[in-house]
């Protein structure tokens, strides 16, 4: 497995081992085996971990910025960053990393990729639960104005060490429009011809709030740890691996 960055409280790396795990998983005793990574973004968070796995990687997003970035800095000869699904290639696994909660209709884009999925090809992506901590705490974050507050350091500190603070492409502009219960998540992925193989926690809280009282690789690890012996409901994220049907 490639090596992997320190822990957060996203849970972000436990994360990275779920999609790390399932592709090699799906892949085994394959020569050619085909990702298409949805909404890849700037590439530096998912992207490049994927590429190490020495698959036949298509990366995909459409922030102008964000896919330039990603294709300066990671495309290979098995590796492309594009801004569009490329036409007539069949892929053996998309990943979707917490990308559905922000399409206006999962539903269609689920059923169109799967017209480009393999007989016996797998989903596999992460998404938060809609009403579990993360949430929860942007939604409170909002009323008592913790996003402005963050802003405000974000801009002071870019202020105090000036054009020394290298700047990556990041979509920011685009929020979450879809907040799934397990059984809405469940519903949604079977209508549009799937059928999930594996579901599993991810972290137990994890928003800008939290992020700022809770610091330290070794508290991150333990909101991972904790989050595997919760109920579905409790926590944050969720991580998923669906067959087509």
């Amino acid at each position: 497995m490639p090596f992997l960055p320190k822990e957060n409280i996203y849970g972000h790396t436990k994360k990275l081992r779920y999609f790390l795990s399932e592709i090699q998983r799906l892949s085994a005793g394959r020569s050619d085996f085909v990702v298409l990574d949805y909404g890849c973004g700037n590439g530096a968070a998912v992207s490049q971990y994927l590429i190490q796995l020495g698959i036949r990687y298509y990366g995909v997003d459409f922030h102008p910025e964000s896919i330039n970035y990603a294709r300066q800095h990671f495309s290979t000869a098995t590796a492309q960053f594009l801004e569009a699904v490329p036409p007539g290639v069949v892929f053996d696994a998309i990943v979707y990393s917490d990308i559905i909660e922000h399409l206006s209709d999962p539903a269609a884009l689920l059923s169109r990729h799967r017209q480009c999925l393999a007989e016996d090809g797998s989903i596999i992506g992460s998404v938060p639960n809609g009403y579990g901590p993360f949430e929860n705490e942007k939604r409170l974050g909002k009323i008592i104005g913790i996003p402005l507050m963050l802003s405000a350091a974000v801009k002071v500190k870019r202020a105090l060490v000036g054009s020394s603070v290298s700047s990556v492409p990041y979509n920011s502009d685009s929020g979450h429009i879809q907040f799934f219960t397990r059984v809405a998540l469940t519903d949604l992925l079977e209508a549009s011809g799937y059928r999930i193989e594996s579901f599993a926690n991810g972290a137990f809280v994890g928003a800008p709030g939290s992020e700022l009282i809770l610091r330290g690789e070794t508290v991150a690890r333990a909101n991972t740890k904790v989050a595997d012996f919760l109920p579905y409901w409790a926590v944050s994220t969720w991580y998923f691996t669906a067959r087509r049907k």
